[in-house]
């Protein structure tokens, strides 16, 4: 395993993950043990290797790495930096078409068990598709995994790859200009059963799966075990299945 100091001086100065970054991530990899990573949006790959160096000290550790087809042509490209940290063969690449959400639909298909302790999302940074991969991430992170959100506060008017064109230019006022990726957190991560240790750093959002099981969930569980021990099983389950959607 390289220094991160070691990493980036053969990456040189590719954006988008800074040194302090990469030191914030390796720390937390390396507290947690995350040794089963899931990458969605590469661009260039710089990530992706400081990612694959801080879990190549982990036996049978791996990294999936998902975006879309034009990453393939990037200069240099994901393989290429990868190559240059030594830690290619620790990557599983995906270059998808239009979005990671139909690769996240080919893990679940093939296998819904949770398989991976981390997630990092820095990809389409809107509501329509991290909100979405939100869900799906979900089903793939195993308990005690973490989430982290890149770019909490990016808005498309802020963006300089934006500016100027057709895509900005017919899209809603009000969306071009909301922080898209700090309402994914906000109304569905926060507020997700099973979720904590909520924090953010310089952009970055990050919350851990604590819990899978809605049956040892406090609220749920306190109420009816306790609570509602009086009424009956038959009435208690009723009323639990009301609280989480059945009908």
């Amino acid at each position: 395993m390289l220094s991160n100091l070691q990493v980036q001086k053969k990456l040189g100065n590719i954006p988008y993950m800074t040194l302090k970054q990469a030191d914030r991530m390796t720390c937390l990899i390396e507290e947690y043990k995350l040794k089963d990573v899931l990458e969605l949006g590469f661009y260039h790959g710089v990530s992706t290797a400081y990612i694959a160096n801080a879990v190549s000290q982990f036996d049978g550790a791996s990294v999936v790495a998902i975006d879309k087809e034009r990453g393939r042509a990037m200069q240099p490209n994901i393989e290429e930096l990868l190559n240059r940290v030594g830690q290619r063969d620790m990557v599983e690449i995906h270059y998808e078409k239009t979005s990671y959400l139909w690769r996240l639909m080919k893990f679940l298909e093939r296998d819904a068990c949770p398989k991976f302790d981390l997630c990092y999302i820095d990809g389409a940074h809107n509501w329509f598709v991290d909100g979405f991969a939100f869900f799906l991430v979900d089903k793939l992170l195993k308990p005690g995994g973490w989430i982290i959100f890149d770019d909490l506060e990016f808005s498309y008017s802020s963006s300089q790859a934006m500016r100027g064109t057709e895509t900005l230019a017919q899209m809603p006022q009000e969306e071009r200009e909301c922080p898209q990726v700090r309402k994914v957190y906000e109304l569905l991560v926060k507020t997700q059963p099973g979720y904590g240790n909520f924090r953010e750093e310089d952009n970055w959002a990050f919350a851990q799966k604590t819990s899978t099981e809605i049956a040892t969930r406090p609220e749920f569980t306190k109420e009816v075990i306790v609570r509602e021990r009086h009424i009956g099983l038959g009435a208690a389950l009723i009323k639990l299945g009301r609280r989480i959607g059945f009908r």
